[in-house]
């Protein structure tokens, strides 16, 4: 099978034109993928922590006199 690579003037392929062109914007999405995961992150290790906590404590927690925990109001 035969494949040429069609050059410009200045003899550069579509994907080099195109590679130098947006190198400011791939540089920016970069960024900003970085930014979002660290976001993300932080906002899940939030929401594993509240339903941890969540999970694990007592309704109407214990009684102070007797030291028994409430389960009944």
């Amino acid at each position: 099978m035969l494949v040429s690579n069609h050059l410009n003037n200045e003899t550069k392929t579509a994907e080099e034109l195109f590679a130098a062109t947006n190198e400011q914007l791939h540089q920016d999405a970069k960024e900003w993928l970085m930014r979002t995961t660290e976001k993300c992150t932080i906002l899940s290790v939030f929401i594993a922590t509240v339903a941890f906590a969540a999970a694990y404590t007592v309704p109407r927690g214990p009684n102070q006199d007797t030291a028994t925990i409430v389960l009944i109001t």
